[in-house]
């Protein structure tokens, strides 16, 4: 995503966790060329991992190891949700961690209007913006920060979610969910658990990996306001590894 050219690539080595956690005694090829341990603690508490976050992405899209832009993988979450929401376009849709904006293009030429925010901010944001004018905007923020509340017709998390703080995961897709107008999709996809329940995982910048099986995101999703609408399983170009992409419609009831 960087304007400049990518950097060598090297493996992201797993290390031993602080004394707090258990030792990472699992390596796990989470992608292409870049290897997590697996761990059962997390290294911070909500407050404190904010900023491993930060730290943590900004230093891969600055050394030009954010693998996951190039990946063609990615780019199915975007047309999952268009077809999901069928229609001529138009809608309003809100891209979490849109990065250089990959996904943010493919759904503004499916006819949508979009806002897309991420962590750090990309000078593609600015070409974006001119080349698709009163339709495109770009928010450098965290999603709990974002304001406003029943904006969206629809939501895009490819990728976020996952690297999110356990203790997160409540307040964070509550915040989807207030963000949703009534009927509302939201598009999530993560890292998909194969065989049994999913791992937790971290990197040696202490970012977190968060796989899930079906039943476990459904179920999580299910319990802050949402139904289930599809599940749809996208291999990666590692054999053995895969996306779950999840759609679900907000639910009316009271904010959970």
């Amino acid at each position: 995503m960087p304007g400049t050219g990518p950097s060598p690539l090297a493996p992201a080595r797993p290390r031993p966790l602080p004394d707090r956690r258990p030792s990472m005694d699992t390596s796990h090829p989470i992608a292409d060329r870049y290897t997590v341990g697996r761990t059962r603690a997390t290294p911070f508490d909500e407050a404190g991992y904010d900023a491993v976050l930060r730290r943590d992405f900004h230093d891969h899209y600055a050394d030009g190891r954010d693998l996951w832009t190039g990946e063609e993988a990615m780019r199915r979450a975007p047309g999952l949700l268009m077809d999901a929401l069928g229609g001529p376009g138009g809608a309003r849709v809100l891209d979490l961690g849109t990065g250089h904006g990959r996904d943010a293009e493919l759904l503004l030429a499916g006819g949508h209007r979009v806002t897309g925010v991420d962590i750090v901010a990309s000078p593609a944001w600015e070409i974006i913006s001119v080349e698709w004018p009163g339709r495109a905007r770009f928010l450098a923020t965290a999603v709990l920060d974002l304001p406003g509340a029943a904006e969206y017709e629809a939501v895009l998390d490819n990728g976020c979610f996952h690297h999110q703080h356990p203790g997160a995961y409540g307040p964070y897709l509550r915040r989807i969910r207030e963000l949703l107008r009534p009927d509302g999709l939201f598009a999530v996809s993560v890292f998909h658990a194969a065989d049994g329940a999913g791992g937790l995982y971290a990197n040696e910048g202490d970012r977190l990996y968060r796989e899930f099986t079906v039943e476990e995101l459904t179920t999580l999703v299910r319990a802050h306001g949402f139904a289930p609408v599809a599940t749809h399983r996208v291999p990666r170009a590692v054999e053995g590894l895969a996306y779950l992409v999840g759609i679900f419609r907000r639910v009316a009831g009271d904010d959970r």
